[in-house]
């Protein structure tokens, strides 16, 4: 384990050298590209985020931390952290690495229960997030008109396999200063918050409840989630910073920006759609726009704060949030944020398969 966290760290750093030389050789980490503001209004986060609302309330009244539906990262960085730890041969100062998984892809009911139950319920919890992601475009398309563009989706192939490799870089760039807040916060902290179920996950890490947490929370909760903080929360956001701070960027005048001068000015890719739409869509809102900084922050302090109740995990998830957040602005494409998490929460699950291993 220690050979795959010393790698993780050289990549991260690596990575992080490379935006270093982009930043001070004036070029921005993540180009802005062509975009529009969203279609949708209050309603669409309010329906989305909806589940996580009643999760906090019931936790917070019942006075417990147990995960939300969805939410197999609570102690995703934690977990990680402390293996990450573990294997590099130092003292984990918060929970191990079968804390993540216990508290993200079960709750306290899995307590006690047989190995089959679990694992059923597990795979239940999965297909009522993927269920519900499924919903979440079936609203946007049917209630607001979303297009493929405002579902954040690549328009090609090629353009599929750029969003990923973008998502990587990200993973990438992210796992030192966050791991590293962690570390720091769990040695300064040394949080006591631990979940009913981690006892019985170290004791029952067969491989079919490993596959139904490891599908939960590297497959199931990261598109959800993507879609409920930066697609829906964050899109809808950006629209309202619009809209509220600049009522001129939504439709101005004709002549303010036309569509030659958007080739002009940017790819002709991103151009060539711009024939077919309303004028009124064919103006300001396809130029990119200066980084909207308030709703990034705002999504990532709730994405963090979902994770309430787990340690100091809500603090470097913030930081997650803002790196996933920053990329959505900049591209406004959901790729490259669901790939980064996919990532996080893969690379949890190594750490914990080979934590597992190192004890057989």
């Amino acid at each position: 384990m220690g050979y795959a966290v010393i790698a993780a760290v050289a990549l991260s750093l690596g990575t992080l050298f490379q935006l270093f030389q982009r930043h001070i050789a004036g070029e921005p980490l993540i180009p802005a590209e062509l975009r529009r503001i969203v279609p949708w209004n209050a309603v669409a986060p309010l329906v989305l985020l909806a589940p996580l609302l009643i999760a906090l309330a019931t936790s917070a009244l019942s006075g417990g931390s147990d995960s939300l539906p969805g939410e197999p990262e609570t102690t995703l960085t934690g977990g990680a952290t402390a293996a990450a730890l573990t294997g590099a041969g130092l003292p984990a100062g918060g929970q191990s690495i079968a804390a993540a998984v216990a508290a993200s892809a079960t709750s306290e009911a899995f307590y006690g229960i047989d190995s089959g139950t679990m694992i059923a319920a597990m795979w239940g919890q999965a297909a009522m997030t993927l269920t519900l992601a499924a919903a979440c475009f079936a609203l946007l398309v049917l209630a607001f008109r979303a297009n493929r563009t405002d579902l954040g989706l690549p328009a090609d192939a090629t353009q599929f396999v750029a969003d990923v490799q973008l998502g990587a870089r990200m993973w990438a760039a992210s796992l030192v200063p966050i791991y590293a807040i962690m570390v720091a916060l769990n040695f300064a902290l040394e949080p006591t918050d631990q979940h009913p179920i981690i006892e019985r996950l170290m004791k029952d890490h067969s491989i079919g409840v490993m596959l139904a947490a490891a599908f939960t929370a590297v497959v199931a909760a990261p598109l959800y989630e993507e879609l409920a903080f930066r697609l829906v929360l964050q899109g809808w956001l950006e629209r309202a910073d619009i809209l509220l701070g600049s009522p001129e960027a939504v439709e101005p005048p004709a002549s303010t920006v036309t569509a030659d001068e958007a080739v002009a000015s940017e790819s002709a890719a991103a151009a060539a759609t711009l024939p077919t739409l309303s004028l009124s869509e064919r103006v300001l809102p396809y130029i990119p726009l200066p980084t909207q900084w308030l709703p990034i922050a705002v999504t990532a302090t709730l994405f963090g704060l979902a994770h309430w109740g787990h340690g100091v995990s809500p603090a470097p998830l913030i930081l997650l949030g803002a790196i996933l957040g920053y990329a959505y602005q900049r591209t406004h494409r959901i790729v490259p944020c669901i790939t980064c998490h996919v990532l996080f929460n893969g690379f949890t699950f190594v750490l914990l398969a080979l934590e597992f291993a190192g004890k057989n």
